[in-house]
């Protein structure tokens, strides 16, 4: 299933090609996608358990639920999709900002707030 402005393969697991984005989510990135108005790499989407694990992703990712993407993006760009990403309901931002403009992304996701992902949060990531 395609989505307006994303494939299947872009939001697929790089690891398995399932994917099981929620429908929820999606229709908050595209109202963002919308209100940003340029097109958006998303560097990964959905991933399944096996394959999370095995590129030393988070225990608990919002990936493995198809409710976060991460979006190639940097400088002012990443403050644009940041403040867009808070106005349409995101909870949960990454920040990966330093090192190789092409390894630069922000991570959204619409994760309720529980024990395992205490929301709103934003973090940036320490492995440059």
């Amino acid at each position: 299933m395609d989505w307006k402005y994303f494939t299947h393969e872009e939001l697929a697991c790089q690891g398995t090609g399932e994917c099981e984005m929620e429908e929820e989510f999606m229709e908050k990135l595209i109202a963002l996608r919308e209100d940003y108005g340029n097109p958006m790499i998303i560097t990964s989407g959905y991933r399944h358990l096996a394959h999370n694990s095995s590129i030393g992703g988070a225990k608990n990712s919002p990936h493995l639920y198809g409710r976060a993407v991460d979006i190639k993006v940097a400088g002012k760009s990443a403050l644009k999709i940041v403040e867009l990403a808070l106005r349409h309901g995101m909870t949960g931002i990454g920040v990966k900002q330093r090192g190789a403009h092409e390894a630069r992304f922000i991570h959204i996701d619409d994760m309720p707030h529980s024990d395992d992902h205490p929301r709103p949060w934003i973090w940036s990531y320490n492995h440059w």
